[in-house]
């Protein structure tokens, strides 16, 4: 256990057995603003909230799409509230990750925006140490390895609540930590094997925040300030607390532990019914980019048609472009605004129940999702519904942005659109082909001819599919999807529900309440709701299909990409990331469908700055600036 000094070594602590659902990264939310005029009054009122006028530098105004707002404010994100946390983002305005990824629009390290200097290895590649850049909390205090020891024993002990946790990776493979107090710029990290440096680095210490020990580590808003957290007890009661204040949104511009910050920005105002957020300048901001902007104003919009006119009128300065008015992109560029599609790093998928009572056992079979995948015709959406702002998924490593990850074989295209190709394989494992029907098994039995096992003679090809309300270009898929589905005998009945209720059902089976346990198929499908690397930005997928992965809410489970995606993080090279990748294309854990550009981003010709887009989602305010 935790001894109660801090300059004798850690050890790592045991955490509670995880219970998360799919998310995307931890960048998704759920929005309600409700058209122009309500967001129009919803930054007057925001304004009015501050109690004094922008200062010199200028407001920009930034369009938040359907589903996006800020609701959670915590870094250290718990599982429900993984769901609906702000892609822009009042985590990392205000508070700085260790390492910052988002590098010139590449996915990569940024050390100039980063926390943290180069780490060092020693004891042949187990120990890590990392000395921290100059940061200062905005009351004054210095940012220490005490700020990133407490936020390490809140990850030990609630690393089920953490949206990035993978078994096995961290905090699991510490042996050992140290913080001293000599020294309160240095910390060191002891790992269980010698890993690759670049796996470390990207998909582990990117884990890693600081967080105001001395303003936070406290049990109760009476308790005192202390060193809670030195004890698993104590580390617990702090991280309850510290929940507790974030899902308060009413008092997230009031309460006193969310105005101690370390990032460029403070939260000025926000509108819990609305999502409406405005931030301004932290004065004490000590890093790199401080801000030249006097303000930034997030603006919620519940639809397209609402953003786009807001665009048309001039009251956005960064918004976006909906797919059905395309056609308007002249109508921007020829007044001098920049239209510029922003590429997410990140896939896309339905995902498939393996839980489910009533149709795991047909999902248990590779050749129905052969199948299922040979009936989704990427090319014909990305052309006709999307108008080439989107582009197919084949496996777990995007197409775009160009990354020497993606293998050949994956970017072949395994299962190219056939309802032919389908339906004969159906039929050549037992089933009755009812074309514009539905098809059922006709030959039980788990032979290389039969239908497989669990699967009852008479059985129906026929699923339920939940999907979150979309866009015109999205709803149009999910009926062409449904229909080339028929054809071949596969019969889907579409339900669409909130995006928040939707992450809600989402949740591992647990048989004996069935919590989880009845959805079918899931579909988020639209931009804003598909899975991007982030905490772990390397394109291994433990997180979304490895055996108890925090966002693998099917239960797929298979102990051989489990092996390959482990192996990712000992070999050198690409060879182990082909590998895994080959295989997850190969096995379909998941039914991959079209990713889409996030946006088609229009920038006024004021706003300055806002070029490349990161392909993490990032956005980068501090380094903007207004002119005209």
């Amino acid at each position: 256990m935790m001894p109660t000094t801090r300059t004798t070594t850690i050890t790592s602590m045991g955490g509670r057995p995880a219970q998360p659902g799919p998310r995307r990264g931890w960048r998704r939310l759920v929005a309600v603003a409700a058209g122009l005029a309500a967001v129009l009054g919803s930054a007057l009122a925001g304004a009015a909230q501050t109690g004094r006028a922008a200062p010199a530098g200028g407001t920009v105004t930034f369009a938040l799409p359907p589903g996006e707002y800020c609701n959670y404010i915590s870094p250290f994100i718990n599982g429900p509230e993984s769901n609906n946390v702000d892609l822009f983002q009042c985590e990392y305005f205000l508070y700085r990750p260790l390492y910052w990824f988002g590098n010139n629009g590449q996915f990569t390290i940024n050390y100039r925006l980063s926390m943290g200097r180069p780490p060092v290895y020693s004891n042949g590649g187990r120990t890590v140490t990392i000395t921290l850049n100059h940061y200062l909390w905005s009351d004054g205090k210095p940012v220490t390895n005490r700020d990133i020891e407490l936020w390490m024993h809140i990850l030990q002990v609630e690393k089920a609540q953490w949206v990035g946790y993978v078994p096995g990776d961290i905090p699991d493979n510490i042996t050992s930590m140290s913080f001293p107090a000599a020294t309160p710029e240095t910390f060191s990290i002891t790992f269980n094997k010698a890993y690759g440096a670049t796996w470390l680095l990207y998909n582990n210490l990117s884990m890693i925040f600081a967080i105001p020990q001395h303003a936070w580590d406290r049990t109760s808003a009476s308790s005192p300030i202390g060193n809670y957290d030195l004890t698993p007890k104590g580390a617990v009661a702090v991280w309850r607390y510290i929940d507790s204040q974030a899902k308060q949104e009413a008092t997230y511009t009031t309460n006193p532990m969310w105005k101690v910050v370390d990032g460029p920005f403070k939260l000025a105002a926000y509108l819990p019914a609305t999502g409406y957020a405005a931030f301004v300048p932290n004065p004490a901001y000590t890093g790199p980019q401080k801000p030249r902007i006097a303000r930034l104003e997030e603006i919620p919009f519940t639809n397209d048609t609402a953003e786009f006119d807001a665009l048309r009128s001039g009251a956005l300065d960064y918004g976006y472009l909906p797919t059905q008015d395309l056609n308007q992109r002249s109508y921007f560029t020829s007044r001098g605004y920049t239209v510029s599609p922003w590429v997410d790093w990140g896939f896309n998928n339905f995902w498939i129940n393996y839980t489910n009572p009533k149709v795991g056992a047909i999902f248990d079979q590779l050749y129905v999702r052969q199948a299922m995948q040979r009936l989704v015709d990427q090319n014909r959406i990305v052309k006709d519904i999307y108008h080439g702002n989107a582009y197919p998924t084949y496996g777990p490593v995007p197409i775009l942005p160009r990354s020497p990850y993606l293998s050949p074989y994956e970017a072949s295209d395994p299962y190219p659109f056939s309802i032919r190709a389908a339906s004969q394989l159906l039929a050549r494992h037992g089933w009755t082909i009812h074309p514009n029907g539905t098809d059922v098994c006709g030959r039980a039995g788990s032979g290389p001819s039969d239908c497989g096992a669990g699967i009852r003679a008479g059985t129906p090809l026929n699923f339920t599919v939940i999907s979150s309300p979309g866009s015109v270009a999205f709803n149009a898929e999910i009926s062409v999807i449904q229909s080339d589905w028929t054809l071949a005998g596969i019969h889907l009945t579409i339900t669409q529900t909130p995006e928040a209720t939707l992450f809600a059902e989402l949740v591992p089976c647990n048989k004996s309440t069935g919590a989880g346990c009845s959805w079918q198929i899931a579909n988020f499908g639209q931009p804003g709701s598909t899975p991007t690397y982030s905490p772990q930005y390397l394109p291994t997928a433990g997180m979304w299909i490895g055996s108890g992965g925090s966002n693998n809410a099917a239960g797929y489970n298979n102990p051989v990409l489990d092996r390959l995606i482990a192996a990712t993080s000992l070999q050198p090279g690409l060879a182990p990331f082909w590998a895994e990748e080959n295989y997850a294309a190969k096995v379909l854990p998941v039914i991959w469908e079209p990713d889409y550009y996030y946006q088609l981003s229009v920038i006024s010709p004021k706003l300055k700055g806002a070029l490349p887009q990161d392909p993490n989602l990032n956005i980068y305010p501090q380094a903007w600036s207004l002119s005209g």
